[in-house]
């Protein structure tokens, strides 16, 4: 996208000026040397204090509101957008400026209001809607000018998308609520689904188990009743054994 065109030369001292307040002059003669040195701040001071000798200074306004402008561009604070739009708006006020000087003051001052614009989105729109009156004033004095038409064309689209964005601010909030409430009724169901899976598949695994336990079970009982039988008929074995060898010495007693 195009860069914002804006108008920001100082303007050079009117003539009327030497007569009126030597002060002053000098004042706004150092501002623009600190202002071309984009030194902002101290061209803030200067142009203030020759505000103070002479408050009905449109050159010392509009100038002002550059160097106000320049440190908001920096530091993007709202505040300096404001205190710019104020000294444009002083400028345009006054009955001695030139067309050319208001054309660019106009210019300059829906430039602040699209910066902020940018920068506050709550405010946007209204800020937009500021930017677009002051562009078509600045063309009622200069409709030849460009860059003014490109702000202009500029500020409409921005203006028609923060709209857009408003308007369907709304529903895409219920659209993303609906679709979230969606999303966890479909995970519930799938918990739910693998749950019922799970049981099924624990039941099953247990039918499994049984036969088998219940085998090895009968295995082992099958080995106790095994041993217990072999040691009776160990038991018998000896007893028949005992019972033998008793008769075989009664024997050999009667021989005797």
């Amino acid at each position: 996208m195009k860069r914002l065109s804006i108008y920001l030369i100082v303007l050079a001292l009117p003539l009327a000026l030497n007569a009126q307040n030597s002060t002053a002059r000098k004042l706004l003669r150092g501002g623009n040397k600190q202002y071309k040195k984009e030194k902002y701040d101290d061209a803030e001071t200067s142009y203030r204090k020759a505000l103070s000798q002479d408050s009905s200074s449109s050159t010392a306004r509009y100038n002002l509101g550059n160097a106000l402008y320049r440190k908001s561009e920096k530091i993007k604070d709202e505040a300096y957008y404001d205190d710019a739009v104020k000294q444009y708006s002083a400028a345009i006020a006054d009955p001695k400026i030139s067309d050319k000087n208001k054309s660019h003051a106009y210019h300059n001052r829906g430039n602040s209001h699209m910066q902020k614009g940018l920068l506050n989105q709550q405010q946007g729109q209204q800020e937009f809607q500021q930017a677009i009156a002051d562009y078509q004033e600045a063309l009622k004095i200069d409709p030849r000018n460009k860059d003014t038409k490109y702000n202009l064309s500029l500020a409409k689209k921005l203006l028609a998308k923060t709209q857009q964005q408003q308007n369907g601010g709304g529903g895409s909030d219920n659209n993303d609520k609906d679709k979230q409430q969606n999303q966890q009724n479909q995970q519930n169901q799938q918990n739910q689904q693998d749950q019922q899976q799970n049981q099924k598949e624990q039941k099953e695994q247990n039918q499994q188990q049984q036969p088998q336990q219940q085998s090895e079970q009968q295995k082992k009982d099958a080995e106790r009743l095994l041993k217990a039988m072999e040691n009776n008929e160990k038991k018998t074995m000896k007893e028949q054994q005992a019972k033998a060898v008793q008769a075989q010495s009664a024997r050999i007693e009667k021989d005797w």
